[in-house]
């Protein structure tokens, strides 16, 4: 009896069955993952014509007896599942024993394999699902899948086909990820008979990152990692200043299978909230660990797709792994690069003040709105105030190099962050108007206003309606009280009327703390003396996303030494 069996009716009516290939990368992909999982550490991919002529897959792994090989062509022909209780079990990349026979069904394919014991392979030619001979013949170990002419034999298919370029682009996109997830396997890549990309065996996962990704990514990504319960997530990811104007900078990967999943993405991009223009993506490679029965991969024909059982927990443990590591802000330390070797619980520690230092005016502190907290006492480098340039970057001097500070960005941020613990605690501090003012609104946004006044008394503006369209002003948040607080109510009113009447403050009010925030932080092209970026340097250290203001633009650029002995060019 053979290793690869036929599935029983009850098991193929629940697997979810459908179009598998739709293109050469669907070819490419089902061919490297039936290699992965025979347990090969050599694969070798050449395609021609962006792999509309030609794609053949060649692996080192178990290979197949005469007997398998031609099973493995029936549809729903596996070694990898039994039964309806398997399906809740996958541990391996195939599983529904489809992939050979719709391949075979439209090219001409040709199957070379050898199961280790056997003293020759096995050849079979099969066009347009009709095997058209086979035989014995000499071979190495392992299989070798061609496949030939894709869709000969369903003309219309092929208007659908893009660019050679673009098809093959996808294919090194997709060799790419695999290659991400599977470090202790050699891959190689070939194009009419010139290596594309050549991805060697390594000990350390995050060399595949700039093999991968390129030199930039391996610079600018860094380790993550965290566990709850029986889940575990970790990977790479970037600094908020390294971003992308799409999502295909976002690698995800449940137990090795790379997966298009929202919940992840939402959960990479909430990490990200605050620090990255709403319109750019982070560049993130996240793999997640679960026990196969938490997930559910038989979901979408090609596999792309999962369901989790417990998406709740799922989402937070990304979410709380990503954002721990951004806190921390390791890119504003001296590093080299993505490793789990380096991973850091420092946080930010580019100031340390000295006992006077930290004892600054009481008025400095209320005329700035900081939020004073003590400063970690083990913060590993101490910065050196050195002046102010066109009266908006302050510059300092550290151990290893030059920190050049965007004012207003960094007291953005320092504000944003103590406007969300006091509004998350009930409310933000007020002061009560003493002249109170009227405002007169259009009808929408004076509807607007009525909806809710309860949420914005929580922001620090107490409104009492006086009319159809116009308020009185009664209080403004504390902080805004010297910084025009009427015009940033109209623009909050204005924000709020834009969502419409099904708009709930609890969920959306980052936007309106950013606009306190960025009116009440202290502007660009005022004099700041030494005192003042001192402290503000100080204040910034406490914050939990030091390196961007809340519009996602960077408060501190990092000059290291070795970034000004190559400017140089004394290395």
């Amino acid at each position: 009896m053979g290793k690869i069996k036929l599935l029983p009716p009850e098991v193929v009516s629940k697997i979810a069955a459908g179009e598998v290939v739709e293109r050469p990368v669907s070819v490419v992909k089902e061919l490297v993952e039936n290699a992965l999982d025979a347990g090969s550490t050599e694969v070798k991919v050449e395609a021609q014509a962006g792999g509309r002529k030609l794609i053949r897959v060649t692996d080192d792994g178990e290979g197949m007896t005469p007997d398998d090989a031609l099973q493995a062509l029936q549809r729903y022909s596996t070694s990898k599942i039994e039964n309806e209780r398997d399906l809740f079990a996958i541990r391996t990349f195939g599983f529904r024993g489809e992939a050979l026979s719709a391949i075979a069904a439209v090219s001409k394919m040709k199957v070379v394999t050898r199961k280790d014991g056997e003293l020759a392979g096995v050849e079979l030619q099969i066009e347009g699902g009709v095997l058209k001979g086979s035989g014995a013949v000499g071979c190495p170990l392992g299989t070798s899948v061609e496949v030939r002419d894709l869709f000969f034999n369903i003309p219309a298919r092929l208007k659908f086909m893009k660019t050679q370029g673009t098809e093959l682009g996808h294919i090194g996109e997709l060799m790419a990820r695999i290659a991400l997830a599977n470090d202790r396997t050699h891959f190689q890549l070939y194009h009419d008979g010139n290596m594309l990309a050549n991805y060697p065996v390594r000990e350390d996962p995050s060399s595949r990152i700039a093999e991968a990704l390129g030199r930039e990514a391996s610079e600018k990504l860094h380790f993550f990692r965290n566990r709850n319960e029986a889940i575990e997530v970790w990977g790479y990811t970037g600094e908020p200043g390294f971003n992308r104007s799409n999502a295909r900078g976002v690698h995800l990967f449940v137990n090795r299978r790379p997966v298009r999943d929202r919940l992840l993405t939402h959960a990479v991009l909430e990490a990200y909230r605050n620090l990255i223009p709403k319109d750019r993506y982070p560049v993130t490679v996240l793999f997640v660990e679960i026990p196969p029965y938490a997930v559910d991969v038989n979901v979408h024909p090609s596999k792309w797709e999962v369901k989790f059982t417990d998406t709740e927990v799922v989402h937070r443990t990304v979410l709380r792994g990503i954002r721990e590591i951004l806190d921390q802000a390791p890119w504003l330390r001296e590093s080299k690069g993505p490793s789990p070797e380096r991973e850091s619980k420092e946080t930010l520690g580019a100031y340390r003040p000295s006992k006077e230092e930290a004892t600054f005016p009481l008025k400095l502190t209320e005329s700035f709105g900081f939020n004073r907290r003590p400063i970690d006492p083990a913060a590993p480098t101490r910065t050196t105030f050195l002046g102010q340039v066109g009266k908006t970057y302050l510059l300092y001097e550290s151990s290893d190099g030059l920190n050049l500070m965007d004012q207003h960005a960094a007291h953005e941020r320092i504000v944003f962050e103590k406007l969300m613990e006091e509004f998350s605690g009930g409310s933000i501090p007020t002061q009560s108007v003493l002249l109170p003012e009227m405002i007169e609104v259009p009808v929408k946004e004076a509807q607007a206003i009525e909806e809710h006044l309860m949420d914005l008394e929580r922001l620090g503006f107490a409104l009492e309606p006086s009319g159809e369209r116009t308020f009185w002003v009664k209080s403004v948040p504390e902080i805004l009280a010297s910084r025009e607080p009427i015009e940033t109510l109209k623009e909050i009113i204005g924000e709020i009327a834009s969502w419409g009447k099904e708009a709930g403050l609890q969920h959306s009010f980052d936007p309106l703390l950013q606009m306190m925030a960025c009116r009440a932080a202290v502007q660009a092209s005022r004099n700041l003396g030494r005192e003042e970026a001192t402290a503000l340097m100080a204040d910034l250290q406490t914050c939990n996303a030091p390196s961007q203001c809340p519009h996602g633009r960077p408060t501190v650029l990092k000059i290291t030494m070795a970034d000004l002995e190559k400017m140089f060019r004394r290395k």
